[in-house]
């Protein structure tokens, strides 16, 4: 089951009070603060969930996917081939 960041996260917590500080301590801006802490460990937390790191060489490279190029792998997933013929 995946964590909640909520209200009394002493994460968010130190982290929006650490943002807070490092922008001179300005007034109303707290829930600005609490907001970005809140998405930083979150987005920490989904980095840290044990699957490949964008930027790691496990992760691979992102291609878009062409509904042709993924018409003929079905194909030959479904024929029981490993690879699909190239037209070069």
């Amino acid at each position: 089951m995946e964590h909640t960041l909520g209200p009394d996260d002493p994460r968010v917590r130190e982290r929006a009070y650490q943002l807070w500080e490092q922008e001179g301590r300005p007034e109303h801006r707290h829930l600005d603060h609490w907001a970005q802490a809140a998405r930083e460990i979150e987005e920490e937390d989904r980095r840290n969930s044990g699957g490949p790191r964008v930027n790691s060489p496990d992760a691979g490279l992102a291609v878009p996917d062409d509904p042709a190029a993924r018409n003929q792998r079905e194909a030959a997933e479904h024929l029981g081939q490993s690879t699909v013929p190239s037209d070069q």
